[in-house]
């Protein structure tokens, strides 16, 4: 795959050349999922990993399809295979923190240097954490219980990478410090304890993924186990789009057991808030 950083004008030399569904497709860009039946050019487009995957129409005569950015300058670039009827665009690479901007794009399909279609596409990605419990895995150590499992959701139409999670005015201030480094982005694995692979760090659209940090927000120990509420903020980093964060409500309970010789409350509630409520209390 080529990059190209060229100016959108020189990309789109030679005309604009669409289908009547292209053009109306022009007011309001599609997404990746979207199939374009009526486009002569473009099928369908999706998203896999990190990867934008753009499906072809059949007996098709494109040499290249390029990818512009949202600022109108192009993007990635790649050939077409006489007959193939697939492109791949890598959208991000964590590793070397290189990665799309979130916007609309547009797809070009040229043809011995004429463009053929294009059409507008959304990539956005929007996390939302949909789900916090505690962790009941592992020894029942007062690390383990006072972590959290956290899931969080895309909602958007782009893909993204998650690389750190910690909280916000929680108990334990060890789990209050974020990285104040770049090179953070580049090593997601070593900043959680699940998931484990590389893979399970990139959430596509639709696509839900769980999270357990390193340090544990709370103190479930024998001091706290009063019935007690904390107020607190999980919060995510990504490496494409705006971070994640949502206010939470412990309750530590009143009933203990007891793990190499340490009180340890044996019953946490968490509930999620809205921004509103966590204000508000």
């Amino acid at each position: 795959m080529k990059r190209e950083w060229t100016s959108r004008r020189r990309f789109l030399k030679g005309g604009l050349v669409v289908s009547a569904a292209g053009l109306a497709g022009c007011a309001g860009a599609g997404s990746a999922g979207t199939s374009t039946p009526s486009n002569p050019v473009f099928e369908e487009t999706s998203i896999s990993g990190s990867d934008l995957v753009v499906d072809l129409q059949e007996d098709n005569e494109v040499d290249k399809v390029n990818l512009i950015a949202p600022d109108g300058s192009g993007f990635l670039s790649t050939g077409v295979a006489a007959g193939a009827t697939t492109v791949r665009f890598s959208l991000f690479q964590h590793r070397v923190m290189s990665h799309y901007t979130p916007g609309e794009h547009v797809l070009v399909a040229i043809a011995a240097d004429e463009e053929l279609a294009s059409i507008p596409l959304e990539l956005a990605p929007k996390l939302e954490i949909t789900d916090v419990e505690p962790y009941m895995g592992g020894r029942e150590t007062l690390s383990n219980r006072g972590n959290l499992l956290v899931t969080a959701k895309n909602l958007g139409t782009g893909p993204t990478w998650m690389y750190f999670l910690g909280y916000e005015d929680a108990p334990n201030s060890s789990a209050t410090i974020f990285p104040s480094t770049e090179y953070v982005q580049t090593t997601p694995h070593h900043n959680f304890r699940q998931p484990e692979t590389e893979q399970e760090f990139i959430i596509e659209p639709g696509e839900s993924r769980t999270l357990l940090g390193r340090q544990p927000p709370l103190h479930p120990g024998q001091d706290h186990c009063d019935g007690r509420t904390v107020e607190f903020s999980a919060v995510i980093l990504t490496g494409v789009g705006d971070d994640v964060r949502r206010p939470l409500q412990a309750t530590l309970g009143t009933e203990q057991s007891t793990e190499n010789a340490k009180e340890i409350c044996s019953e946490i509630e968490i509930e999620l808030l809205d921004e509103i409520e966590a204000a508000d209390g």
